[in-house]
């Protein structure tokens, strides 16, 4: 396996989240289909509802979707204010990040504020190489009311 040179701020940041991993996901959630992504376009989405760069879901109300879930692989680049606008949101969010937890964004919108899963089995988010594995530890974190059966910090091995 290999993994891609480093390009802060200059790499892609709109690949699409990997089959498998979304319905190991659906899986662990108990759920059929998300109701909505919030960061895609028509090439990568995960649902038919999807909010694109061009309608901004940083702009729209998250909080419509009572009892279901909002999938959000967002931007990489620039993490902060998604995680900031989900912290705050009423809605069931699952977020897929890298696991910065030295970031400060991590410490002010992810501490004590989601379910945290630390994947144990790295990502490949394109399906064209998939020997080409994300060169970084990734989270799924979970945002939204009634979450207590999750522990706060947990480590899933989400292949089976």
């Amino acid at each position: 396996m290999t993994t891609p040179a480093q390009r802060p701020g200059r790499s892609k940041q709109d690949y699409a989240t990997p089959q498998a991993f979304l319905a190991a996901v659906r899986a662990r959630l108990n759920i059929n289909a998300f109701a909505v992504d919030l960061a895609a376009d028509a090439s990568n989405r995960v649902t038919t509802s999807y909010y694109s760069e061009a309608t901004n879901a940083l702009r729209q109300d998250w909080d419509w979707w009572p009892g279901e879930w909002a999938w959000l692989n967002p931007p990489y680049a620039n993490i902060g204010p998604w995680v900031a606008k989900a912290s705050l949101s009423e809605a069931n969010i699952a977020m897929l990040i890298p696991a910065s937890v030295g970031a400060n964004w991590w410490k002010q919108w992810v501490h004590h504020r989601a379910k945290a899963l630390f994947l144990n089995g790295r990502l490949a988010f394109m399906p064209d190489k998939p020997m080409w594995l994300y060169p970084k530890d990734c989270a799924l974190l979970l945002y939204g009311p009634g979450l207590e059966r999750y522990p706060n910090y947990d480590i899933w091995t989400w292949r089976s």
